[in-house]
């Protein structure tokens, strides 16, 4: 269903590969004034291959391969720029790192990032106006509407470049009117929905869950065998959009179905390996900065330096974790609290100015390497909760205490996706996050969100 968004994505990539080996020759030809030969340019070849991998990987990071950044904008053109700075930089710390005896292209590594992303910049220059958001796009028919129905026609209507359009909606429940779908075709029919299909030039069907047992659906969409088109379920599509879980789909059953199965022996062995390394390197990188972190905290406000509080890990299991202090010590225990407990908030006047730094840095959390050691949390995974605040949600959300199948996260997926959690309808919207997690964790979702962690400590924009 997403063919065209990665066909989409694989054009881009494909063209910055192309940009970085036009960069080369250029360099090459200025740094000598004259055309290199085949043997010259292939020479250098070896060493800048892998410098052009790291600058794919680089570019991942920074967002340059998100479709919905790729625009004629300021901030656009602002973080092209900043990646080519950070992939110069990494292509100094590779040839520093890596012995090259022959080769010391010191001024063609500079030359090389100039072309190679001024190339880059004219290619996403053109993609833009031959591949954008009005080319390669699939039009939906969305049959049946709930709630989420009308969440991704909004979304589609404002990201295009994610490769899809709106063409209709079949209400058979009549639910709408047509001022609530962002300018689609209205139906109400179950028997427009071939015509739909012809008259809208419709490649996907997606169908919402409580028509799925309706004969009169059913009969319809046997029909659509015949046809070329796709047929997919609300739930699928939306996690595909979104990266969520609908809230519609909670149920016994759905949960059963999907997430009874989430032990994988070899991926949680791998996984444990890596918690250990990843402890080792936080602990040394805690020893090196304990210091200067601990006298600008003590400096700043008074209180302690390290700062312990009740979580809520796997199964329900309560635990401490480790941080540095990052708010004013106003509490007996040495928290940030005199009454309730209250989520943090964006702006929240209870960070302290070093705090402040330590949490868009997110060095607050390096004392994590004792629960990451200890076995309390593993590298990614869902936030975990205070007690108070998980009871109160349990509350309000009766699935909530799903998020406690696995172990929870120094990072996750909601926290590269959303942002602060303050109230009942973000914490909802967190929840379907880790759900999304749990049923569908893996080497490569893993992988992403380390990738996009990166991109939040560079871009100082931790919580």
């Amino acid at each position: 269903m997403h063919f065209v968004y990665r066909l989409k994505q694989l054009i881009l990539i494909s063209g910055d590969l192309g940009s970085f080996f036009i960069g080369l020759w250029l360099a090459l030809s200025i740094r000598n004034l004259s055309t290199p030969s085949a043997e010259y340019y292939i020479e250098h070849l070896p060493q800048f291959i892998w410098i052009f991998l790291f600058w794919v990987i680089v570019n991942f990071i920074n967002g340059i391969f998100d479709l919905a950044k790729v625009r004629h904008t300021f901030a656009f053109y602002r973080r092209f720029i900043e990646t080519a700075v950070a992939s110069l930089l990494v292509g100094v710390i590779f040839f520093y790192v890596v012995p090259i005896t022959i080769l010391t292209p010191k001024t063609i590594l500079l030359l090389t990032v100039l072309f190679g992303y001024g190339s880059s910049l004219l290619w996403r220059i053109f993609y833009i106006h031959a591949f954008g958001k009005h080319r390669l796009q699939t039009k939906i028919l969305f049959v049946g509407y709930k709630k989420e129905v009308g969440e991704l026609i909004d979304i589609i209507k404002a990201q295009p470049e994610q490769g899809y359009v709106c063409g209709a909606v079949i209400d058979p429940d009549n639910i709408v009117n047509s001022n609530d779908i962002n300018g689609a075709e209205l139906y109400h029919t179950l028997k427009t929905i071939r015509p739909a299909i012809s008259t809208h030039d419709i490649k996907l069907v997606v169908i919402a869950p409580h028509l799925r047992e309706d004969e009169d659906t059913l009969r319809e969409l046997y029909e659509l065998l015949f046809w070329s088109v796709q047929v997919t379920d609300l739930s699928s599509f939306y996690q595909l959009i979104t990266g969520r879980i609908p809230p519609s789909t909670f149920s016994e059953g759905w949960f059963l179905d999907h997430l009874k199965n989430h032990t994988q022996p070899a991926y949680n062995s791998i996984r444990r390996i890596s918690d250990y390394i990843g402890g080792v390197i936080l602990s040394i990188t805690f020893l090196l900065l304990f210091i200067p972190i601990a006298i600008a905290i003590k400096v700043n406000s008074k209180g302690p330096v390290l700062y312990t509080q009740n979580r809520v890990g796997e199964k329900g299991r309560k635990f401490k974790i480790y941080k540095f202090r990052s708010m004013y010590s106003l509490g007996a225990d040495g928290g940030a609290e005199v009454g309730d407990v209250q989520f943090a908030k964006k702006g929240d006047k209870r960070i302290t100015k070093v705090g402040g730094i330590l949490r868009k840095t997110r060095l607050d959390e390096l004392p994590q390497f004792i629960n990451l050691l200890k076995g309390d949390v593993t590298i990614i995974g869902p936030r975990p909760e205070r007690p108070e605040i998980v009871e109160k949600l349990e509350e309000k959300m009766p699935y909530y205490n799903l998020r406690h199948v696995i172990k929870p996260g120094i990072s996750g997926w909601a926290q590269v996706n959303q942002h602060y959690t303050d109230n009942l309808e973000t914490s909802l919207q967190k929840l379907q996050y880790d759900l999304y997690y749990i049923k569908n964790r893996s080497f490569l979702l893993d992988l992403s969100i380390m990738l996009r962690t990166v991109n939040v400590l560079f871009r100082l924009m931790g919580q």
